[in-house]
């Protein structure tokens, strides 16, 4: 793979799945109703963004901006610390975001 096609890879263009999942291989549920939006820093630029679910060690969230994968993003919600989270995927103006450590949801 040449230098170029390996670029295209980290920015997630080649991320593709081709069949769906069979089994749920996610470690701990999704809450789609804890928080409605954040702001992530994203070089140095704020964006407010909607919350699609949030996890104790990650998040979606919409957003067009285009981040390679593994880059680091800061992200605050609503009367929570601004912390770092790093981009997982990214698919159709969603950017899935682990914590890289977990958090304590309230209810």
């Amino acid at each position: 793979m040449g230098m170029y096609r390996r670029n295209l890879a980290l920015a997630g263009d080649l991320v593709a799945r081709t069949q769906p999942r069979l089994a749920e291989q996610r470690s701990e549920p999704r809450h789609d109703d804890v928080v409605q939006r954040a702001v992530i820093t994203f070089r140095g630029q704020e964006y407010l963004v909607p919350v699609v679910n949030i996890s104790s060690r990650g998040t979606m969230v919409e957003s067009e901006i285009m981040p390679r994968i593994g880059e680091s993003i800061s992200i605050q919600f609503e009367h929570c610390t601004r912390m770092q989270a790093f981009v997982r995927w990214i698919r159709d103006g969603r950017l899935g975001l682990n914590f890289g450590h977990e958090i304590i949801l309230g209810g």
